[in-house]
């Protein structure tokens, strides 16, 4: 069946990036040989939906027995309930990474978040199903030397700022506090209470988050904490409903949680890979929020604009908030200044341009490794 035909009967409109990445993956994986294959594509783009599509193809073409694997159950249980309702149709065993005893026979192992691809327990798994091919979804493969090197090719396409300007996630504003602490969040928090909405935020350690949820409880905030031990799904379902307005977590959610109704995430300092899981998490397009917030702190080592553009900026500042938009004079004095500066040419000394190029492989090392 061909995957136009195929679309057609699910309930599934794709997007043109879905379409490319579908079609790129099955092409590599029929016409190219290729044994493993990793898609890595942000938060919110459609990754479930473009493995199970990927899947549903390869099963029609060459008859594959496919598994999907995780390494936790509700992630398990959100594919096979995409799986069902969007009338794509899989037939797909489902597989924890933890399994003792994981099904044999599997010709396809689809593996969700694979960032932990590279874990003992995953490697176990293959070692045990000897799968004929493997395909990765990720949106933070950003540790390259452990994740992609266990792929045959890796496939991009739309990054998270260009799915922000094409509509398909969610514009946002972004915020910076002076310091990060349980106390300046929640400091910051009641400040402005009605203006945070539903509110995610991530702290290093569980007894900042025991910190600030006494916090917030004794300021009348309803007021959870998500961790390994807690009721994440009846949590989850009342903070869905409106029954909670902050939920504390240190990285339980940055994985596998979709609440398009979330309005801010407060991201603790981090680098790289975990602030585009953490901040994320806010960016789904919901129709009550057209507008959604993230905050960070002064000397985070990954501010969120290097990744995206938000709408607007501000920082907390002699007791309020304040705009980073420029004056339009300045803006204008700017354009021109740059447009001066495209008409020259300058020549860097040598030992400038040295420089130069060794401090980006330096950056791009510290990211890749943080």
């Amino acid at each position: 069946m061909e995957l136009q035909t195929l679309i057609t009967t699910t309930e599934i409109q794709t997007r043109p990036y879905q379409q490319r990445i579908i079609s790129r993956a099955v092409d590599l994986f029929t016409g190219h040989a290729l044994r493993s294959i990793l898609i890595e594509s942000p938060t919110g783009s459609g990754k479930t939906v473009m493995g199970l599509l990927i899947a549903r193809a390869l099963q029609e073409r060459l008859g594959l027995r496919v598994g999907w694997v995780a390494m936790r159950r509700y992630l398990l249980d959100q594919a096979e309930a995409e799986n069902r309702r969007l009338g794509i149709n899989v037939a797909m065993k489902l597989v924890s990474m933890f399994d003792r005893q994981p099904p044999t026979g599997l010709d396809l192992l689809v593996v969700d978040e694979a960032q932990h691809d590279a874990a003992q327990s995953m490697a176990v798994l293959h070692q045990t199903i000897r799968p004929r091919f493997i395909l990765g979804l990720s949106a933070t493969p950003f540790r390259a030397d452990k994740v992609k090197l266990c792929f045959d090719s890796v496939i991009k396409d739309a990054g998270i700022h260009h799915l922000i300007q094409e509509g398909y996630l969610s514009r946002f504003d972004h915020y910076t506090l002076p310091s990060w602490s349980p106390e300046a969040f929640v400091g910051a928090y009641l400040r402005n209470r009605e203006k945070w909405g539903r509110s995610i935020v991530y702290f290093h350690t569980l007894e900042q988050c025991h910190r600030a949820d006494t916090l917030l409880r004794a300021s009348g905030v309803r007021s959870e904490i998500v961790d390994g031990t807690s009721d994440r799904e009846k949590q989850l379902d009342a903070f869905k409903a409106g029954k909670v307005d902050v939920i504390s977590n240190c990285m339980m959610l940055a994985e596998g949680f979709d609440c398009p109704q979330l309005r801010t995430v407060f991201c603790r300092p981090s680098g790289k890979s975990l602030t585009v899981q953490m901040a994320g998490r806010v960016l789904r397009l919901h129709p009550d929020e057209p507008i959604k917030q993230i905050v960070q702190s002064v000397g985070t080592k990954w501010p969120f604009g290097r990744t995206a553009t938000p709408a607007n900026q501000y920082v907390w500042t002699e007791g309020e908030w304040r705009s980073l938009e420029a004056n339009p004079l300045i803006n204008q004095v700017s354009m021109r200044v740059m447009k001066a500066l495209a008409r020259t040419n300058v020549e860097l000394p040598e030992f400038v341009r040295k420089r130069s190029g060794w401090l980006r492989r330096r950056e791009k090392y510290e990211s890749a490794n943080d």
